[in-house]
């Protein structure tokens, strides 16, 4: 130490208190204070089962490189050496030690330091009976130590502790947890300990994981993170118990850092009954591929089916330059059954039909362009050849859209598609060979043209729209027998059509008052006029991306009934409409209700394939449709819609609940959900879906929570129909621990997979296990991953609060 400042060294027995000059701070062990000790605004957030909570040292540094030392008592010979007992305190910079007793060589730049020794600097407390300080080398020794880092909240006791000035520090001997001062809940226990703060990282030789001091997994080198910092060694094992005990799904996951921005992870996958699956993830950040996750799996031979199984998943965005963007995924499974079978730990595309597509697309002011690659792997061996969806190789798509020229708006977009599929294939053990209509192959040009002149006010809008839509396809067909009857298309194509509309409302709205509360209601009427001519024969034309829209209030106003670019609706229709709000004073939307239908001016010919114009499509109105949603505050909120078929007085469409999302983590859903369509040729109604799904995550304190939930089919088969093994599709039931040093989920768990087998008697099969996770705060989780399946099943539990470091 370069330069002291003595103050009152008068004489044997004085006091020093350099309050003035030296930055006293008041610290209780290891910087840890209970809850009595803290102020108001440090309890803040603070969980009732938290007794105390760490404060971070406040140390004002001196402004220069001097060191002021102070004690009861101080002399100094004339070797150089100064020795200070009583109170002894040293601040050097941002670093401050005390203790009973000091003694240094200015000579040696060396220090002593005896009883109760406590030293904090840059964020970490150290606690001793001895401490030596080389000021040379910057290293510093304590013996019989116990440390602290109060602002990541962990901990731990070294018989000998080694800091040194890069940041890192060795331990011999050491704990480490992140358990309170009050208790030791759980902590590792190793013969040596390495921190490296400005890494983030500490390195463990011979590990011992303990609870309550007794030791229970044993790990002869273990690499933790003590930082946000990412860093290669082993990740949180998870591990699934069937119903009978045995280890279903057990998951060893080991991370690699290769980069900063390129990451991996190998994880042995372990089946019961199917063997081991090894799974590799790499993911990427770069300039010009953007952000990428490569995911592969092979497992060699499965135990069961006894063949190899495996799959690949690729996704990837960026943008390269000012206007350029991409997006790319690809996935490929070895069978139809993978994905039921293996639970794959990446979140890929999990629909009947697994997308890959690549797309590019430029955006600059009121152009856009757009050049796609799509197709698909079909995994569910029961749909037909014939009803498997078209590659798109390629599609090219230029928009216009310029910004008004005198209140006019006009867009224009052109579209070049050429649509491919497999002419013939094996599917569920029979050779399938597509024919006729379903034969076709080919290209498709789309010319979209559309003028409006757009009015809006204060009191209402009105839209009158001109549009024109034409089509021009070039098609091939192998099959010659086909191509001979009057059924079958021109291979050149060419048709247009026009559309024209017209789209109203009214704004009124009203102040009230409802039980000394200010609200303001709306009534929104809506009336939009739509007529297109029709075009004869498009029934005749391949079907490449064509479908009837889903049916919501929204689609009233839309203006056709397919989507897609291969059917130009004939339309003749008006739809009304009519929306009221109650909305609170403070903005809170209280009450939305809406309904309205469609009234036809003639019948829709246009139909998605050669068939007769089905009876719904011959009535002068449509169904009525509904829809409310209530939110009495910002816990409550119920919801409803319904699709009322007048003609045949049924409800094609129910879909009602409610939610509950209140604080202290508790959370309620309940849905009901029913879909039928009357059946034309039994006339009868055939039920597609009936469901009522309830779940709950109920926090019942601090420390305790239950959650639960339940996905039950209600639908009622025909005999002999197949239907499921159970009308419990999907249930769990499971409660939650929690204190300051540890959290724990027990969940039971049951879900249903789809059963392909063809001599199988039901549609399904079951799944039963427990799930057991165990996170050890601010180390990590382990086990079987029980938050990220109750978030997949309880509304709003993403958003639930709770205590980490």
């Amino acid at each position: 130490m370069r330069h002291f400042l003595y103050h009152g060294l008068l004489s044997i027995g004085c006091l020093l208190y350099a309050v003035n000059t030296l930055a006293y701070y008041e610290s209780s062990y290891l910087s840890w204070y209970p809850r009595a000790e803290l102020s108001a605004e440090e309890q803040i957030g603070l969980p009732s089962f938290c007794h105390g909570n760490y404060r971070t040292p406040i140390i004002i540094p001196l402004s220069d490189e001097r060191t002021e030392m102070s004690g009861q008592q101080a002399e100094r010979d004339r070797a150089g050496t100064t020795t200070l007992e009583g109170d002894v305190v040293v601040l050097q910079g941002s670093q401050q030690i005390r203790s009973d007793y000091a003694q240094w060589s200015s000579t040696a730049n060396r220090g002593v330091f005896r009883g109760n020794v406590q030293l904090i600097n840059d964020g970490i407390v150290l606690h001793g009976q001895q401490a030596t300080i080389a000021q040379d080398s910057g290293v510093v020794r304590i013996d019989d130590a116990a440390y602290s880092a109060p602002a990541r909240h962990f901990r731990g006791t070294a018989t000998h502790i080694q800091a040194n000035n890069d940041g890192t520090a060795l331990l011999d001997h050491a704990t480490f947890t992140f358990c309170p001062p009050e208790n030791n809940h759980w902590d590792l226990r190793a013969s040596n300990l390495r921190l490296d703060r400005d890494r983030g990282i500490a390195s463990a030789w011979h590990t011992r994981l303990r609870v309550k001091e007794v030791p229970i997994l044993y790990l002869p080198y273990y690499r933790f993170p003590i930082g946000d910092q990412r860093m290669t060694g082993f990740l949180n094992p998870q591990i699934t118990l069937n119903g009978k005990g045995q280890g279903e799904d057990i998951q060893l996951p080991f991370y690699v850092n290769i980069a900063p921005n390129l990451d991996a992870t190998i994880t042995p996958h372990h089946i019961l009954d199917r063997g081991i699956i090894w799974e590799g993830q790499l993911r990427h950040k770069t300039a010009l591929l953007g952000d990428g996750e490569l995911n592969y799996a092979r497992l060699n031979q499965d135990a069961t089916t006894e063949t190899e199984r495996w799959y690949m998943n690729y996704q990837q965005s960026g943008r390269f330059g000012q206007h350029w963007q991409h997006r790319w995924v690809y996935n490929h499974v070895s069978d139809e059954d993978y994905l039921n079978d293996m639970k794959p730990t990446a979140a890929i595309d999990r629909t009947t039909h697994l997308p890959r597509r690549g797309e590019i697309f430029y955006r600059q002011q009121n152009w856009a362009f757009d050049v796609l690659a799509e197709g698909y792997q079909t995994i569910d061996p029961d749909i037909a050849l014939r009803n498997r969806p078209y590659q798109r190789l390629p599609q090219l798509q230029l928009s216009y859209r310029p910004t008004r020229i005198n209140d006019w708006q006009l867009q224009q977009t052109w579209q070049i598609t050429r649509f491919t599929r497999e002419q013939e294939a094996r599917i569920n053990g029979n050779e399938q060979q597509l024919s006729g209509l379903s034969a076709w192959n080919g290209e498709r040009l789309v010319s979209d043209t559309s003028l409006s002149y757009p009015q809006r006010w204060p009191f209402g809008f009105v839209t009158p729209q001109l549009e024109y839509r034409h089509r021009s396809y070039r098609l091939n067909n192998d099959d010659v027998a086909f191509l001979a009857t009057d059924n079958a298309a021109d291979e050149v194509i060419d048709q247009g059509v026009a559309r024209y509309s017209l789209d109203a409302g009214l704004f009124f709205d009203r102040p009230f008052q409802l039980f000394q509360q200010a609200y303001l209601q709306t009534l929104e009427p809506r009336v939009y006029w739509v007529k297109s001519p029709y075009l004869a024969n498009q029934e005749r034309i391949p079907n490449f991306d064509s479908a009837r829209t889903t049916v919501t209030y929204g689609s009233l106003f839309i203006g056709d009934r397919f989507s897609g670019n291969d059917r130009l609706a004939d339309l003749d229709q008006i739809s009304v409409g009519v929306t009221t709000r109650f909305i609170r004073d403070d903005g809170l939307e209280q009450l939305r209700a809406s309904i309205g239908r469609i009234q036809y001016h003639r019948d829709r010919r246009v139909q998605l394939h050669q068939s007769n114009t089905p009876n719904s499509d011959q009535t002068s109105v449509s169904s009525t449709l509904g829809e409310i949603e209530l939110t009495p505050n910002n816990r409550w909120q119920a919801y409803g819609t319904l699709e009322w078929d007048s003609y045949q007085d049924y409800a094609k469409q129910r879909r009602y609940g409610v939610r509950y999302e209140g604080d202290n983590n508790r959370m309620f859903n309940l849905a009901f959900e029913t879909l039928q369509q009357y059946n034309e040729t039994t006339e009868r109604f055939d039920v597609q879906t009936r469901q009522v799904d309830m779940g709950f995550f109920w926090a019942l304190d601090e420390r305790w929570a239950i959650v639960g939930r339940q996905l039950r089919d209600r639908n009622s088969y025909a005999s002999g129909s197949r239907r499921p093994l159970s009308p419990v599709l999907e249930s769990l039931a499971g409660v939650e621990y929690q204190n300051c040093c540890w959290r724990a989920q027990l969940v039971y768990r049951e879900n249903s997979s789809p059963d392909t087998s063809t001599d199988a008697e039901f549609s399904t099969k079951k799944r039963y296990g427990f799930m057991l996770s165990i996170q050890l705060k601010g180390l990590g989780t382990f086990g079987s991953g029980t938050d990220a399946l109750i978030n997949d099943g309880i509304n709003g539990y993403s958003r639930r609060q709770y205590h980490d470091y």
